[in-house]
C-alpha cells in the first residue's frame, strides 16, 4: 500500500492511553499527512479528490483483512484549468488517507478518536492508523449527537456506541475523554449533495444452452427509458413504500404495471404466457451502519407513514430489525445465500456489496434462470455515472421516482441540486456571507447539516425537479489541531476541495459521480467560517495554542 507505512511508526509509536490510541509527538511533529474514515457512499471520491491534492495512494475498505483498491485518477478536463491527476498533485509533499467504514464508523471515531474503530489498514491485520483528524459521514449529527460530544455520553451508531466522559472527568476502563475538552469544538459541515437510487439489472432471465457466455437475455419491458440507457423504471412512493416493507414481492404486481403505461414488465419476446409470467422481487439492502441508509430510511419514514404496515418509524443508519433476512457475503458469488426470504432484505455491506448482489451476473452450463433484485446506493455504482466512476461493469439501472411536485426523477447531479434549493447556510445571506440577521446559528454544528429525522425539509423535498430520495455526506473534524502541519493539511484540503477540480458543475469531480456540490453560497459560508474565519467567530481549523478554544489548557488538537 504505497505511502502508508513509511508514515506509521510500526514500532512503539503507540500507547494507549485514556481508553484511545495516540500517535507519538514524534510522528505528530514531522507528518503533514492527516487520516480519515467513514462514509463508503463517498469514499471513491474522497479518494479521487485527495490524490488530486496530495501524493496519491489506494483507497482502503475495512475488513478482516481490509481490502485495497486503487480508484481510477480523475482526470478533470476544464482548460486552461485542467488537471491530470494521475500526473500533477497541488500538493508533492503529503497525503490524505481515508478507510472506507461505513458512515458509523466515522462518526465513532471522531467522537472516541480512536483509529482502531477503523479496523487494520494492513493485508497482516498488524498496523492501524495513527490517528484520527477527521471523518465522513451521509449521516447528519442531531443535536443530541452534538451534546454527547460536548458534555459526555453515550454515542450510539447501529450496534456500535462509544462512552464518553465528561468534561474534566477522567475516563475508566471502556470511556474515552470528553472530545470537546479535548480537541475543541466539533466541525461538521456538508461536502457533497446524494442522490440515493434504486437500483435494478435490466436482465430479468436468462436461458443457457451450450455457451455459458451467451445465454438468452430478456430484459424488463420499461415505459419511459431514458435515452442514455439508465433505466427509468417508475416509481411512487406509494409503490416503493409497499415494495421496501415487503409487501410487494413479485415484478408481476398491478401496482408496477399499472406505473408502466398499463403495460407488463415481461420482455415482449418472452415466450412465456403473460397470464403466468413472474419474476420474485428480492429486496437489497445494508448490513452495516450506514449514512445511504440513514437517507434512505428517513425518506421512507416521511413518505410512507399512510401506509398500512410500515417499518420505519424514523431515520436509521440501519435498515428496521423486522425487515432483517439473510446476509450476503460480498467476497462471494451473488448466489442467493441461505435463508432469503422474499419480503426481507438480503443485506450486504457497502454499496460495492449491494450491486455485486444486485447484478445479474450468475452463469449456467445449461438451463434457466429468472432473477429481479432491488437494491438502494449510491449513483455512481449504476448507468451513467459508472461509465465514468469504473465502479463496476454491471450495467445497473435505476428506477425514476416520483417526487412532491408529481415529477418522476432520475438520481442525477441537476436533480439532486434541484432538492438541496430548500437549504440555506446558517445565519447567511444570499451570497453565503454571514448576517447575524438571519435564522440559525453558525456555532451550532447541527444546524450546517440535516439530522436522520423524517421532519427534515430533505425527508421529501418539495422543490420542483428535485430527486426525492437525497441527504449530504458531510465533513467532521476538530476545531483544533495538534500541530502547524497538519492544521495545514485540512484546511488546506478543504480550502482546495471547494475548487473548481470537484465542484465544477459539467465537468467537475462530484458531478461525474452522480453526486453534486454545494451551491456557492454554502461553500461561501463554510469557507469564511471554517477555513479563515473572515468573520472572527473563532470556528475555524487552527492549532493548538492559537487564540480561542485552542489555547484552553487540556487542549490536545485532533
Amino acid at each position: 500500500m504505497p505511502n502508508l507505512k513509511s508514515h506509521i511508526l510500526a514500532t512503539t509509536c503507540l500507547a494507549f492511553a485514556g481508553g484511545a490510541l495516540f500517535a507519538s509527538d514524534a510522528f505528530a511533529a514531522s507528518s503533514p499527512d492527516i487520516y480519515g474514515g467513514g462514509s463508503s457512499l463517498v469514499a471513491p471520491y474522497i479518494r479521487q479528490a485527495g490524490d488530486c491534492y496530495g501524493l496519491p495512494t489506494q483507497l482502503i475498505t475495512k475488513g478482516s483483512p481490509p481490502t485495497f483498491t486503487t480508484i481510477t485518477p480523475f482526470n478533470y478536463v476544464n482548460p486552461p484549468h485542467s488537471q491530470d491527476c494521475s500526473t500533477t498533485h497541488y500538493k508533492t509533499d503529503r497525503t490524505v488517507h481515508f478507510i472506507s467504514t461505513g458512515s458509523g464508523t466515522g462518526i465513532l471515531a471522531i467522537f472516541s478518536h480512536d483509529p482502531t474503530l477503523y479496523g487494520h489498514v494492513d493485508a497482516g491485520n498488524s498496523t492501524f492508523y495513527p490517528e484520527v483528524h477527521y471523518g465522513m459521514s451521509d449521516a447528519g449529527l442531531s443535536s443530541t449527537d452534538v451534546a454527547n460530544y460536548n458534555n459526555g455520553g453515550t454515542e450510539t451508531q447501529g450496534a456500535a456506541s462509544v462512552v464518553l466522559v465528561a468534561p474534566g472527568v477522567t475516563p475508566g476502563a471502556g470511556q474515552y475523554g470528553n472530545p470537546k475538552q479535548l480537541y475543541g469544538p466539533l466541525v461538521q459541515f456538508p461536502i457533497s449533495i446524494d442522490p440515493v437510487a434504486i437500483a435494478y439489472d435490466p436482465v430479468y432471465k436468462k436461458v443457457f444452452s451450450g455457451d455459458v457466455n451467451n445465454p438468452t437475455t430478456y430484459k424488463f419491458n420499461i415505459h419511459a427509458p431514458r435515452a442514455d440507457g439508465s433505466g427509468g423504471l417508475h416509481l411512487d412512493a406509494t409503490t416503493y413504500c409497499k415494495i421496501f416493507n415487503g409487501q410487494i414481492t413479485n415484478w408481476n404486481d398491478p401496482a408496477l404495471k399499472k406505473l408502466n403505461g398499463n403495460q407488463s414488465l415481461e420482455d415482449p419476446s418472452d415466450p412465456t404466457p403473460a397470464g403466468s409470467w413472474s419474476v420474485p422481487l428480492q429486496i437489497v439492502g445494508r448490513s452495516d451502519s450506514s449514512g445511504t441508509s440513514s437517507i434512505f430510511t428517513r425518506h421512507l419514514a416521511n413518505v410512507c407513514a399512510s401506509v398500512g404496515g410500515n417499518q420505519y418509524a424514523d431515520g436509521s443508519t440501519t435498515l428496521p430489525s423486522t425487515l432483517f433476512g439473510a446476509n450476503y457475503d460480498k467476497t462471494q458469488v451473488n448466489n442467493a445465500p441461505a435463508g432469503e426470504t422474499l419480503g426481507k432484505f438480503t443485506e450486504a455491506a457497502g454499496s460495492d456489496g449491494i450491486a455485486k448482489y444486485v447484478a445479474f451476473t450468475t452463469n449456467l452450463s445449461s438451463g434457466t434462470l429468472v432473477q429481479g433484485r432491488l437494491g438502494y446506493l449510491g449513483p455512481d455504482f449504476a448507468l451513467p455515472a459508472v461509465l465514468n466512476t469504473n465502479q463496476n461493469s454491471y450495467g445497473l439501472n435505476t428506477a425514476s421516482l416520483k417526487n412532491a411536485s408529481g415529477q418522476f426523477e432520475a438520481p442525477t447531479s441537476a436533480t439532486a441540486q434541484k432538492a438541496f434549493a430548500v437549504l440555506a447556510p446558517p445565519q447567511s445571506d444570499a451570497s453565503g456571507h454571514y448576517d447575524s440577521s438571519q435564522p440559525g446559528d453558525r456555532s451550532a454544528p447541527d444546524q450546517w447539516v440535516q439530522p436522520v429525522f423524517k421532519t427534515s425539509p430533505l425527508a421529501n423535498p418539495t422543490t420542483s425537479g428535485a430527486y426525492p430520495m437525497v441527504g449530504t455526506t458531510n465533513f467532521l473534524g476538530y476545531t483544533c489541531y495538534k500541530t502547524p502541519v497538519q492544521f495545514s493539511t485540512v484546511n488546506n484540503f478543504f480550502v482546495w476541495y471547494t475548487g473548481g477540480i470537484v465542484t465544477n458543475g459539467a465537468n467537475g469531480l462530484l458531478s461525474k459521480a452522480g453526486l453534486a456540490a454545494v451551491s456557492p453560497a454554502w461553500r461561501t459560508a463554510i469557507k469564511e467560517t471554517f477555513t479563515n474565519d473572515s468573520q472572527g467567530l473563532g470556528l475555524n481549523f487552527a492549532k493548538v495554542g492559537t487564540a480561542g478554544a485552542c489555547s484552553v489548557a487540556g487542549v490536545k488538537g485532533g
